[in-house]
């Protein structure tokens, strides 16, 4: 093989590790934007649940107040 063959070879078998690396980057990229996705869903509903059982204390608070208040007056 002369050496302009063998220069043109290791020149194709680079551009071909380049999209091979190319491809799996690609399919990191992906992954993490699914990954991305999944976490941010995560964390919006887990604000959600905690807004929830956040209002629903600060309600038993504002009523047990009242009842507090209620009982002070008529001591």
């Amino acid at each position: 093989m002369e050496l302009g063959e063998r220069s043109l070879a290791l020149g194709e078998e680079s551009v071909s590790i380049g999209e091979k690396m190319l491809e799996k980057q690609e399919a990191t990229i992906e992954a993490i934007d699914r990954t991305k996705e999944g976490v941010v869903t995560e964390i919006r509903d887990l604000r959600e649940d905690l807004k929830s059982y956040m209002e629903n204390k600060f309600a038993k608070i504002e009523h047990e107040i009242v009842e507090i208040k209620a009982k002070i007056w008529m001591v």
